[in-house]
């Protein structure tokens, strides 16, 4: 049986995740355009020549307990998101589908990325017993307008 495209190419951004240098997560990301070529891959880690967790051998979120979602500000860390958008360049994201594997929500900072982007369709999956989840880039458009409202 031949395994549909979905499932094809969140295979190949856990195998991405493999990549990271995060002691807290190990996400990966692809982005394939809409003739199923890939575009980018990424996954979250350090910026070039910065030294890692991994290499320091310990998290400062971890060992202040700082939630997830939270204070990006503390984080080493380039998420797998917008690792691939940057790899890929605004005009290879245009109409792109974006695959995540390693968590089950996009944060903030990623959802401004992916909408700015040109990506118009994302689609996540936390580990292989979690379903996989679709989200229309539509839809983050209106919750980020909506929620921009509300302040």
């Amino acid at each position: 049986m031949i395994k549909p495209w979905t499932e094809y190419f969140l295979d190949m951004a856990k195998t991405c995740a493999t990549r990271s240098n995060c002691l807290r997560a190990q996400v990966g990301a692809v982005i394939v355009g809409p003739d199923k070529k890939i575009k980018a891959t990424g996954y979250n880690g350090t910026p070039t020549k910065v030294v890692s967790c991994y290499e320091l051998g310990e998290c400062y979120r971890i060992k202040n307990n700082i939630p997830s979602g939270t204070c990006y500000e503390t984080c080493r860390s380039i998420h797998a998101e917008q690792n691939a958008i940057i790899q890929a360049g605004q005009d290879r994201c245009q109409g792109a589908t974006m695959y995540i594997y390693g968590h089950n929500f996009i944060c903030i900072l990623c959802k401004r990325f992916i909408v700015q982007s040109g990506i118009k369709d994302v689609y996540l999956q936390k580990d292989e017993n979690s379903e996989i989840l679709h989200v229309e880039v539509s839809d983050i458009q209106k919750e980020l307008s909506e929620a921009f409202v509300r302040v």
